[in-house]
């Protein structure tokens, strides 16, 4: 098996197993009551009735999240189409999109049950909207940016999304669940768009080496066509 269809594997187990720390995270730290505790009580570190009854909204949450987004996905896609990455544009721009969508629709289909009695919020803020469009930026630049660009991208990236996460948690609009939630989603949109990246083939041909492991394209052995010419 050669090395890229191993990277394309470990791509994907990571994506399977960040899908079900997702989930994981749903269910038992929003479908417990031991959870929803858990979870009540981390909150109430960050005092969010101090920023409430402030009306202070930290730097991070100034700019709305169809902003934030709109930004991003127009500063990856420039990114990408002047370093002629296409492949990497398209995945990264199908990132950020399908991503988005999915962290959305799963906030307006998961219920949150009112399984503990002192916490009064019982509507679904799974997963966070605004750390998850932060950590999408951040995975989306990654996959267009230069290799060696990476190395500060990643590092501002991380300080940022969790400086998204905390004044989510300081003014009260999402649960560390919640936050927690939206990060796991996208690094799975992550992990898949970076396989895709790697299944680009050399050679129209070497699609079968990305599926079969087994090498598409081989050098035509020398044939001496000396000995199928006619005596003279």
């Amino acid at each position: 098996m050669n090395n890229r269809v191993l990277s394309i594997a470990w791509r994907l187990v990571a994506a399977v197993v960040l899908a079900v720390a997702t989930g994981v995270t749903y269910l038992v730290l929003v479908r417990t009551e031991a959870g929803q505790e858990a979870d009540q009580r981390i909150l109430e570190t960050f005092d969010p009735s101090f920023t409430r009854a402030s009306g202070e909204v930290p730097l991070p949450l100034e700019v709305p999240v169809p902003v934030l987004f709109t930004i991003a996905l127009a500063l990856v896609a420039v990114i990408g189409l002047v370093r002629r990455a296409y492949l990497r544009t398209v995945a990264a721009v199908g990132l950020m999109a399908v991503t988005a969508g999915a962290a959305q629709l799963l906030k307006a289909a998961l219920d949150r049950p009112n399984l503990a009695e002192r916490i009064h919020s019982t509507s679904n803020s799974f997963p966070s909207g605004h750390v998850s469009v932060a950590a999408l930026s951040v995975f989306a630049l990654l996959l267009v940016v230069p290799r060696p660009a990476r190395f500060a991208v990643a590092p501002l990236g991380l300080a940022w999304i969790v400086a998204v996460g905390v004044s989510t948690l300081t003014v009260g609009w999402h649960r560390p669940s919640d936050c927690l939630g939206g990060f796991l989603l996208a690094a799975t949109g992550y992990a898949l768009a970076s396989a895709c990246v790697v299944a680009r083939p050399q050679h129209p041909a070497d699609a079968i080496a990305v599926v079969f492991g087994v090498p598409a394209t081989q050098p035509m052995p020398y044939v001496d066509r000396r000995q199928f010419s006619a005596p003279r």
